[in-house]
């Protein structure tokens, strides 16, 4: 039996695996629905994300103890509570955990969504959501709005105070070249986490792709894959899958701290 139909479903090219494509999806009457499959595939972490949330809300309405599936989501609240916001606002960071937690959860579940292997069967291209740098690029945008805008209100000055609570207090004569350097922080900081997490996921992917097309650059005339160079094809492409479920928790991790540390920054200046 001849392997080309798997095969024509397979990209030789790693950079074709992981870029974006068109959402297989026409049922062929009424509507087509025109998404890429990255798009969906950030749609549905969103999803996912709000009823990660909204099941642990309703089931802590209806019992007094936390089921195991409402220990896990307090286990989450608590570690993102512990470990960012407390080490550096104190108590005070206390009520931002629940959108830090949200970032956590929402990249964390995005980047596992790219290690499904359905999405290689939809259509051209795979990789993930936060492999593709728009996506990233607006969630660095939220991040950067957020602190700015909790450290305008948390400070309560008006928008021209805080301004000025950005850069040190220097002699006048050192501003020229204090505010330059001051306001390019600000602009590298999203342009950091957004690349950060991209490249990171991107690679990750890449190299899966690559190393499970030497399966089929190796085998003569594309029969079914076999062989040694198969084999340890296969072997290598398994550890580094298990190697991007802990970087995909590392770059939700990452990218969650990172905006605290600039949240802290913007919330507390003199600190």
């Amino acid at each position: 039996m001849s392997a080309l139909p798997l095969l024509a479903k397979l990209e030789l090219d790693p950079i074709g695996h992981v870029s974006d494509g068109q959402l297989v999806f026409d049922p062929g009457f009424l509507f087509r629905i025109g998404l890429t499959k990255q798009t969906f595939m950030f749609l549905l972490a969103g999803v996912l994300t709000l009823l990660f949330f909204g099941s642990y809300t309703v089931r802590a309405g209806k019992r007094p103890v936390p089921s195991r599936w409402g220990n896990f989501v307090e286990s989450v609240l608590t570690f993102t509570r512990d470990q960012m916001t407390r080490p550096f606002m104190g108590h005070h960071g206390d009520k931002f955990v629940p959108i830090l937690s949200g970032f956590f959860v929402y990249i964390l579940i995005a980047n596992l969504l790219g290690l499904i292997p359905l999405f290689d069967y939809l259509g051209h291209g795979s990789s993930t959501a936060t492999g593709q740098l728009a996506i990233t690029a607006g969630l660095a945008v939220c991040s950067f709005s957020m602190y700015h805008y909790q450290g305008i209100k948390e400070q309560g000055h008006g928008l021209w105070a805080y301004f000025k609570s950005l850069f040190p207090h220097v002699p006048a004569f050192v501003l020229p070249i204090i505010v330059p350097v001051e306001i390019m922080a600000h602009i590298v900081r999203p342009c950091a986490l957004a690349i950060r997490l991209f490249a990171n996921m991107l690679a990750g992917h890449t190299m899966i792709a690559a190393i499970l097309g030497f399966t089929m650059v190796f085998t003569p005339d594309f029969a079914i894959p076999g062989g040694a160079i198969s084999i340890v094809s296969f072997l290598g492409a398994t550890a580094l899958t298990f190697l991007e479920l802990l970087v995909a928790v590392i770059q939700a991790f990452v990218f969650t701290f990172l905006t605290t540390v600039f949240l802290a920054g913007a919330v507390h200046p003199e600190h």
